[in-house]
C-alpha cells in the first residue's frame, strides 16, 4: 500500500511509523513498559485494519491519523490520544508559521 504525504509524494506506507507516533504520545504520560507496548501495537494493528477495510487506493496522512485518533480513544486511551492530537495540531500549526503564536494543549473529558 501506498500513502500521501502532506506534500503529496506518494511513499510506501510504514506501520512501525504509525506504532513510533502513538509510543512517543504515550511516553508524554505513562512510563511505557512491554505490556504497554504491547497494547499500543495492537492499536496499530487495528489501524491497518482499517485502512485495509477503507479500501483506499492511497490514504492521506490527515486520514491515517484520524484513525489513529478514533482508535486511541475507542481503546480508552484518552490522556494519550489528547497528547497525540495535540502534538498533531501543533505541528500544523508550526508548518503554517504560527508556532511562535499559538501553543496547543487539549484536555478531553469522558463522558459516561
Amino acid at each position: 500500500m501506498q500513502i500521501i504525504k502532506r506534500d503529496g509524494q506518494v511513499v510506501d506506507f510504514d506501520p512501525e511509523k504509525i506504532y513510533q507516533a502513538i509510543v512517543k504520545a504515550a511516553q508524554t504520560v505513562y512510563v511505557i513498559d512491554d505490556t504497554w507496548r504491547a497494547n499500543l501495537a495492537q492499536v496499530t494493528k487495528k489501524v491497518v485494519l482499517d485502512l485495509e477495510e477503507a479500501q483506499v487506493e492511497r490514504p492521506t496522512i490527515n486520514m491515517i491519523q484520524s484513525l489513529v485518533e478514533n482508535r486511541l480513544m475507542d481503546a480508552g486511551y484518552i490522556n494519550i490520544a489528547e497528547h497525540y492530537i495535540s502534538y498533531r495540531l501543533q505541528r500544523d500549526l508550526e508548518r503554517n508559521g504560527y508556532d511562535d503564536k499559538v501553543i496547543v494543549h487539549l484536555h478531553f473529558e469522558q463522558i459516561m
